[in-house]
């Protein structure tokens, strides 16, 4: 049990460490994400018939979108770069070729006294019914739904992780107190305290835990340097950026030293009981 137990706390460490990065990572860019489209509303102009009649359309619902309070600006986003949005899906042929795209203004509102979609609705009734207005709130609302179950995904992985050290080091301990019985019994028949001889278990818990606390965590932090890198090479837009900041670091460094203090704890609890026991 005690040559088994570094390994059992590596995989329940490489589980945590997995876990507890990878939701701080997505929290983080969903928080990033979130304050890039605050302030942010997106108007979409369908085609018109013509490409001119189009431009016109949009260049009136920019400019009755910049009467609006709280609009700070309203900007026509060029053919090209609604293209290049759209490469990604439908091909460079086909989103730079005769098919008809929506033209997108970029509005930026005041984050102090932002206007609600209606009153933007109601200024765009006059240019056309059918002008579109998405203020990213419904989106914005699921992403943090999202990364509150991440949270709570990783939370519950923490407390597996957490409950599967506790049996590994309660094992691992009364073996070793069955193995050792006749050395304690003497131990206490020439004076020995309670904690002296628990504190001989916590030392030896205290190496394994954190021998295998740091086998785990390296071996988590190699595999998200692993596909981060690997998926940093992808074409950007496929995949969020998940990379690691310095509190995700600090938290896969801070693994092995949570598995050793879980390990002295539970060793020392264990000892102490059956201590009782045997007295």
């Amino acid at each position: 049990a005690t040559r088994t137990m570094p390994w059992m706390v590596a995989v329940m460490a490489f589980v945590a460490a997995l876990a507890l990065a990878l939701a701080l990572a997505v929290e983080a860019a969903a928080a990033r994400f979130g304050a890039g489209l605050a302030g942010n509303v997106t108007v979409e102009v369908p085609p018109a018939d013509t490409p001119a009649a189009g431009e016109a359309r949009a260049a009136a619902a920019a400019a009755a979108l910049r009467g609006v309070p709280g609009v700070l600006s309203a900007d026509i986003i060029p053919r090209a770069a609604t293209a290049r949005l759209v490469e990604p899906w439908l091909g460079a042929e086909l989103a730079g070729g005769g098919l008809p795209l929506p033209t997108l203004i970029d509005l930026r509102v005041d984050p102090a006294s932002p206007p609600g979609a209606a009153r933007l609705m109601a200024a765009l009734a006059r240019v056309g019914p059918d002008i579109s207005v998405d203020d990213h709130r419904q989106w914005l609302d699921r992403l943090l739904a999202w990364v509150m179950a991440v949270r709570l995904g990783a939370v519950a992985v923490l407390a597996c992780a957490v409950v599967g050290i506790v049996l590994t080091v309660a094992l691992a301990t009364r073996a070793a107190l069955a193995i050792h019985r006749d050395v304690i019994e003497i131990l206490h028949m020439i004076g020995a305290q309670d904690g002296y001889i628990a504190r001989q278990f916590q030392r030896q818990a205290l190496w394994m835990g954190l021998r295998g606390g740091l086998a785990g965590a390296a071996l988590a932090a190699g595999l998200i340097y692993f596909v981060g890198t690997w998926g940093a090479g992808l074409q950007p837009g496929l995949l969020p950026a998940l990379a690691l900041g310095p509190r995700e670091w600090a938290a896969l460094a801070a693994m092995p030293v949570g598995a050793a203090l879980i390990a002295v704890v539970v060793a020392r609890l264990v000892v102490l009981r059956a201590l009782r026991r045997m007295m």
